[in-house]
């Protein structure tokens, strides 16, 4: 091999270990110093928000934060062979690993498609709150979930079984579900949603911190992985022998 093309490919790789330390330092420093703050003061304010009923919503004024809990009843379900009277679509996406990994094992992820979330009644109380439909929300907590498998070449493990690509997962609530709505007071009455989560409201709170402390734990390990990617990825780019070529070369001589 030429010794020219050998100190290009290890000064490539250098160069690729210090993008990459960076790159992991940078990510490591938003989840630590923005997003872990941004969603440890949003837990926060909603802790704060007052105990509501469905007599508080109708005398908010209109663009007041809500955080009300109740069930969900008299709702038509979506479609006529499911119960999920609302819903968020995501599709089984499989990626193939690159030809220069040592992992073999195709990676899946879901993907929204979209979200279904028609006009709700929620007991409250005794009372009925309308939850007005929404074009895009987070769904969390308790969900329903019902897969339809696809007919895909390529799979990937989802709960230790092997889902094809393009498997469709609907996560949802059903009648008699009890949901905690967050959102603001609309100007016609009921409530804007920007979260449904399957359970009471000591619950919903919970998730929010642990949200929070789960990006703050995910920048700092980044942030503590960077100089490691560094400096690995640096000995292993100087110091490191590329298989196979010894062997070809002690074939030669």
């Amino acid at each position: 091999m030429n010794i020219f093309q050998a100190i290009r490919e290890r000064i490539g790789a250098v160069i690729a270990a210090v993008f990459g330390s960076i790159l992991v330092c940078i990510c490591g420093a938003l989840f630590t110093f923005y997003l872990a703050p941004q969603q440890a003061l949003e837990a926060n304010r909603i802790g704060n928000l007052p105990q509501m009923d469905a007599s508080y919503v109708a005398a908010a004024a209109p663009g007041a934060d809500i955080l009300v809990t109740g069930s969900l009843v008299d709702n038509p379900p979506i479609s006529a062979d499911s119960q999920l009277v609302a819903y968020e679509l995501e599709e089984w996406e499989v990626t193939q690993p690159s030809a220069d990994s040592e992992d073999t094992t195709p990676d899946g992820s879901w993907s929204t498609v979209e979200y279904a979330a028609p006009d709700l009644a929620l007991s409250v109380n005794g009372q009925t709150l309308q939850v007005l439909a929404a074009a895009s929300l987070s769904f969390s907590g308790n969900l329903h979930e019902e897969l339809v498998v696809g007919d895909g070449v390529e799979t990937a493990d989802y709960d230790g079984q092997p889902l094809p690509e393009g498997s469709l997962r609907y996560s949802g609530f059903y009648n008699g579900d009890l949901v905690t709505v967050l959102g603001t007071r609309a100007t016609t009455g009921g409530v804007i949603p920007e979260k449904l989560y399957g359970g009471d409201r000591v619950a919903f709170e919970e998730s929010e911190k642990d949200a929070a402390t789960g990006l703050l734990i995910a920048g700092v390990v980044m942030l503590v992985c960077a100089p490691v990617v560094l400096i690995g990825g640096g000995l292993g780019a100087i110091f490191g022998r590329r298989q196979g070529r010894g062997f070809r070369m002690g074939r030669k001589i």
